[in-house]
């Protein structure tokens, strides 16, 4: 989905991972040390600025997306005309939700309202929550509020 450059195309890719402790030093660390009493708002138009630089047009490119962003698995709920429920896991969630006391999903969340209005454009916004080590995802939208 997501591919690297190479120099030219009979250069074989080298499959590049970050580990799980580097990045949650940097996302459950660094990023609220940096962001402060923002780290939300700022976490959720950021994941809203990543989905219109990689914007996907269904919903299974939004679950592939996830995964390959490390993000977790999206799981689709329940749906209505206005709105959309998630769930999100990995192990690597389990494991933030137990180690660390603070976390924020608004980046996913954001990411995911974004994708959400993009292809159903209109006014579209998410809320994130957690509950008993799992993490959902509200998608709502109105469809009298368009978007060209």
């Amino acid at each position: 989905m997501f591919k690297q450059k190479t120099k030219d195309e009979n250069t074989p890719v080298e499959q590049l991972s970050v580990s799980a402790f580097g990045y949650e030093i940097l996302r459950s660390d660094l990023l609220p040390e940096l962001l402060g009493k923002q780290e939300r708002n700022i976490l959720y138009w950021a994941g809203r600025h990543l989905a219109r630089k990689y914007p996907l047009h269904t919903m299974e490119e939004v679950h592939a997306f996830f995964v390959e962003a490390g993000w977790g698995t999206l799981e689709m709920i329940e749906a209505s005309k206005t709105e959309m429920n998630f769930s999100l896991n990995s192990q690597l969630i389990m494991q933030r939700m137990e180690n660390f006391n603070h976390q924020t999903f608004s980046l996913e969340a954001g990411f995911l309202a974004e994708q959400v209005q993009l292809q159903k454009k209109c006014t579209t916004e998410a809320l994130e929550s957690t509950k008993r080590n799992k993490v959902f995802i509200t998608v709502q939208w109105d469809k009298k509020d368009t978007i060209e």
